[in-house]
């Protein structure tokens, strides 16, 4: 039997144990200080009888000094500490009542005793009222204090969320991914594979590994155990990346780690999972390292550090993938943690919008499902609780949130499962779904002999000309890039080629239903003469006129970097119209357009003896005219390598 028995033993002592700071007012009663011999002697005999167990005689000694001294007040405290442990919180309440009623400030924690109660009863107004007689006290220790203002933020968010309850209908995955053991942790790829942890056995015995399903022809596919990566250790609490190319998980006290748990990674290569490895510092570290969450496009990882062994408070981290291809020192996601635990998070697709689970922050009790959204300023948004029913007063943890942003999947143990923990899915509620967003799926190939390569690939952002990301293809030539809707340029390069530039309008109803399908040939540096003309995809002029837009500056530094870097070639910029106006007029126009571009290079810095310019108007059209599309794609400007 546990009992709070801080004022027992402070009392029994006859100290003052004041952790308030405030002076103790003794006048009116007595206590274990100031009281005479007798009751004192009659005092540690009853606690001696409580200490022994004897709970019925000690109750019955503390009665009789109640009765013999009606103002000794550590009677009633400890009175009242009985009454809890025998789960009789009525009488509890009514001795912490008569304390106070005696000696209204001689110990302000018996007001958050009482707030605590009434928590545990739903009764929220008398633990607001009781929570803010604590905090009057301007000297309580500051971990109370914490523990009050929680409290007390608690009171006032659950009876709103259960009048408010928001929509919740869960649906069981069936039993091709859940069965009579543990499934939980759920993680997802744009392809909706789904990868979880299943554990056999319960508690710390219980062998964790990790299973993957796809899902096909509208269904889950029967799940089975990853190959490579499983082992007759623990690998559990996971994150698979959103092009389901990076698997990252956790394992707890094996040998040669650098802490009780640490993170460790697996690359899909060639169809197979490479053997895992330990991530190494500055991610892992003495401390105790866990649930990772990949960042969409694999540039950032974020997981839950604690101390040794899992000691201490648990709060979120975030490191970077630096420029090098080495992972920065984390940083704690400040604005999110609070005194106690956070846990769990888990970043969407696009980037932006992060679930998360925490003790710490107004919830309906235990860990509770948050999420916060990344504001313009780079820091993350308060987190608003995801609401009851989602969240009760049992934990939640581990969401995940598909990249259409529609669909949730967590772990439970509801009635009607196959197991202790299933996997359920359930449809998100509005306030609580991320941003719209798309992806690309591209391949870097050679332009002459349609063979895939390794290339960098760049994405720019046209409304602010910032890179949003960057990545470097394997071998295969694919890439995988998530986006939020919006319009972007994107960039290909290798050394020996020419670059490669496209752009997209990603703000379409299709780019939230399926990928952007993407070839990014690019054509090897020759100087001859038939060399095809380079599309700059991303270079725009006011219209009807030469005057450069501020979004072409991106590709056109991208031409001038290209020129650097091969000091030795020549092009030819190529303006083109389409054949609405004057033919005469067009021609003008277009050459006027090629020479911008080329003055553009000249005045950064590009011998225009490298350089020329000529207009071909709406001669060499590459689509047909008579529709908007093929006209905006006749109006373009290429560069050409020259012999």
């Amino acid at each position: 039997m546990r009992l709070i028995s801080f004022y027992i033993i402070c009392f029994i002592l006859g100290l003052s144990c004041n952790v308030t700071g405030q002076k103790s007012n003794t006048s009116g009663f007595t206590n274990a200080r100031n009281a005479s011999k007798k009751t004192q002697e009659n005092y540690r005999k009853a606690y001696a009888l409580f200490r022994q167990k004897e709970f019925k005689k000690s109750e019955k000694e503390f009665l009789k000094l109640i009765k013999k001294d009606p103002t000794f007040v550590n009677s009633y405290l400890i009175m009242s500490e009985l009454k809890k442990a025998e789960k009789d919180t009525s009488s509890a309440v009514d001795y912490l009542n008569k304390a106070n009623e005696i000696a209204p400030d001689y110990d302000p924690r018996t007001y958050l005793a009482l707030a605590r109660i009434a928590m545990n009863r739903s009764n929220y107004a008398e633990a607001v009222k009781q929570a803010d007689q604590f905090l009057n006290y301007t000297k309580v220790n500051q971990k109370l204090r914490k523990k009050a203002e929680k409290l007390r933020l608690d009171a006032i968010f659950r009876p709103k969320a259960l009048q408010n309850p928001v929509p919740f209908e869960p649906k069981n995955l069936g039993d091709k991914i859940n069965s009579a053991n543990r499934d939980y942790f759920p993680s997802l790829t744009l392809n909706n594979d789904l990868v979880y942890t299943v554990q056999i056995g319960e508690g710390q015995q219980g062998q964790e590994d990790l299973y993957i399903s796809h899902f096909k022809n509208d269904a889950w596919q029967k799940s089975n155990p990853i190959a490579n990566v499983n082992t007759n250790d623990n690998e559990g609490a996971q994150s698979i990346s959103a092009d389901g190319r990076l698997l990252v998980f956790t394992v707890c006290n094996r040998p040669g780690d650098m802490g009780s748990c640490d993170l460790y990674y697996s690359r899909k290569m060639n169809g197979k999972w490479t053997k895992p490895k330990n991530i190494g510092s500055p991610i892992n570290s003495p401390n105790w390292e866990s649930q990772p969450s990949i960042a969409p496009n694999a540039d950032a990882i974020y997981f839950v550090r604690g101390g040794p062994r899992g000691t201490g408070d648990k709060d979120l981290y975030i490191t970077r993938l630096q420029d090098n291809g080495t992972w920065a020192t984390p940083e704690k996601i400040e604005e999110l943690n609070t005194p106690y635990h956070e846990s769990s998070p888990s970043i969407h697709p696009d980037g932006k919008t992060l679930y998360f689970s925490s003790k710490g922050h107004e919830g309906m009790g235990g860990y509770d499902l948050f999420i916060s959204r990344l504001q313009e300023n780079g820091k993350w948004g308060k987190p608003q609780n995801l609401g009851y029913p989602i969240n009760t007063a049992a934990a939640e943890e581990a969401l995940a949130v598909s990249w259409q942003g529609d669909v949730a999947y967590l772990a439970s143990n509801r009635a009607g499962g196959f197991g202790s923990l299933d996997i359920y899915s359930f449809e998100l509620p509005p306030n609580a779904k991320p941003a719209p967003i798309t992806y690309i799926k591209g391949i870097t190939k050679d332009a002459e002999t349609n063979q895939p390569l390794s290339a960098y690939v760049e994405i720019i952002d046209l409304k602010t000309q910032k890179r949003f990301t960057k990545l470097t293809t394997k071998r295969d030539g694919e890439f995988t890039i998530c986006l939020p809707t919006g319009e972007y340029a994107l960039n290909a390069r290798r050394p020996q080629y020419a670059f490669f530039s496209a752009n997209y309008d990603l703000n379409e109803a299709a780019a939230l239903t399926e990928a952007y399908q993407l070839i990014a040939p690019l054509q090897p540096i020759k100087e001859k003469q038939d060399n095809q003309p380079i599309v700059l995809e991303n270079v725009f002029f006011e219209t009807a006129s030469a005057v450069l837009r501020d979004n072409s500056k991106a590709e056109l530094d991208k031409l001038k970097a290209f020129l650097e870097e091969n000091a030795t070639i020549k092009i030819q910029l190529n303006g083109h119209t389409d054949n609405v106006g004057e033919e005469e007029d067009n021609l003008l126009l277009s050459d006027q357009r090629a020479n911008a571009v080329r003055n553009y290079l000249i005045k950064n810095g590009i011998d225009s003896s490298r350089m020329t310019a000529k207009g071909f108007g709406e001669s060499k059209p590459i689509q047909s005219n008579e529709t908007t599309t093929g006209r905006s794609k006749n109006r373009r400007t290429e560069f050409q390598i020259m012999p």
